[in-house]
């Protein structure tokens, strides 16, 4: 992992976080910044995979630090960790939303979270937003996860999962948020319900005394039993859709006597809405006889494009019909496409060689810079929206945000490591 900045006033605090970052991953190095306009400056220009920021801290302009970061995700696409005096406060406010949110942990339980979180992180780093992907990813993704029982781990895995939907352009803000919702309510109630044996009154009447369910999940896990069960988390991500599976360790409950409000009847417990607006917001919701199993399916959504570059947003936009040619081999370049949807075949030759989607960023960038004719024809599979930047536009976007032609100079390394690998070549 890249050096992880820690946005922080309190040298204390930092040194304690770099400890444990330190301890928990081999070679990692941070490095501690104390205002604002610096973290924009170093996100802006390191890029990192991971930053952690104190948004208790009254010393650090956090709004106008995640007002950047919103405006131009594009460029600024770090995963946070955040730090807080509450998680409730912090998730009730619009500071976080739209943005690579991993975990949020509160200053009291940072000794206990931040491991576990590091840890989840480190064994996942592919599902950090990356922008070189789309040409590696088969039809389907398929990966599978192991949870103890610790409400952190809930967060942390639904964060990174829906993120990296996200990211991929399968779902939007809103649906990111049911999926988020659904995976939560699931996960929790095969911790606390399944394997910790918990009942909706006992967990009703322990929250009514201001209980913490943190606290009582451990008194539950001081029986050796409860604490080695787990929970099970696969998911397979298809063009279309993506399933998961939900299991836990646990005896199971009588989902059938659960009643569907949406056909006459009353859901007698929280667990019973909870399920019901799960069954609303997914597909094919279906449990094991058991009980101990959950399965569903979450539909993606086409056309979406969360996250442009800010600095060309405005430029003009070229939609295409499947069938358009947007350039010809032999053609002058004298424009670069930033792809916002779509598929377009690159052909050399009349040879189909590639197809290139959203996910591998932009069309006709090699012959734009090194102002060549265009070296292959490219057409549209389907319909799709380009964004056109022209030589000056281009040069005049760099000019005023340097940091662009940084992280271009990155992607096309990155793509260049990419084809050497398929290649089977070393370089240096």
């Amino acid at each position: 992992m890249s050096r992880v900045p820690v946005v922080i006033s309190d040298k204390e605090q930092y040194e304690c976080i770099r400890r444990m970052l330190e301890e928990c991953v081999q070679g990692c190095k941070t490095v501690q910044i104390d205002k604002a306009s610096q973290a924009m400056d170093y996100l802006g220009i390191e890029m990192p995979e991971l930053v952690v920021i104190n948004f208790a801290d009254e010393k650090i302009d956090t709004d106008l630090l995640m007002n950047v970061i919103k405006s131009d995700a594009w460029l600024l696409s770090s995963g946070i960790i955040g730090l807080c005096d509450s998680v409730r406060d912090l998730r009730e406010s619009d500071k976080l939303r739209s943005t690579n949110v991993i975990a949020l942990l509160e200053l009291a339980r940072l000794e206990r979270q931040l491991p576990k979180v590091i840890n989840i992180i480190c064994h996942n780093r592919h599902m950090l937003f990356q922008r070189i992907i789309g040409s590696d990813l088969g039809n389907v993704i398929t990966s599978s996860f192991e949870l103890s029982n610790d409400l952190i781990e809930v967060t942390c895995f639904t964060n990174l999962i829906c993120n990296y939907l996200y990211n991929l352009n399968r779902l939007d803000v809103l649906n990111k948020e049911k999926l988020s919702f659904v995976l939560v309510e699931m996960l929790v109630n095969a911790i606390e319900h399944g394997n910790c044996n918990i009942s909706f009154s006992e967990k009703s009447i322990w929250l009514q005394n201001g209980g913490d369910m943190t606290e009582f999940i451990d008194e539950r896990c001081k029986d050796p039993t409860i604490a080695n069960r787990k929970v099970y988390l696969e998911y397979s991500i298809y063009p279309n859709h993506t399933t998961f599976r939900i299991t836990d360790d646990g005896d199971g409950f009588d989902w059938r006597s659960l009643k569907d409000p949406n056909k006459g009847g009353i859901a007698l417990s929280l667990h019973g809405r909870g399920v019901a607006l799960s069954r609303d917001m997914t597909s094919d919701l279906a449990y094991n006889d058991k009980g101990n199993s959950v399965q569903f399916s979450f539909y993606h959504q086409e056309g979406v494009s969360n996250i442009a570059p800010a600095l060309f947003k405005d430029l003009t936009t070229v939609r295409s019909s499947a069938g358009d040619t947007v350039f010809s081999e032999g053609e002058p370049s004298d424009f670069l496409y930033y792809i916002s949807s779509g598929q377009y075949e690159v052909s050399v030759n009349g040879e189909a060689v590639t197809v290139l989607t959203h996910d591998d960023i932009f069309l006709g960038e090699m012959s734009f810079l090194l102002n060549n004719r265009r070296s292959a024809t490219v057409k549209a599979l389907t319909a799709g929206c380009l964004i056109r930047i022209s030589k000056k536009e281009f040069v005049a976007g760099i000019k005023e945000k340097p940091h662009y032609s940084l992280f271009l100079a990155r992607l096309l390394a990155q793509r260049i490591e990419r084809l050497n690998r398929k290649l089977g070549h070393h370089h240096t």
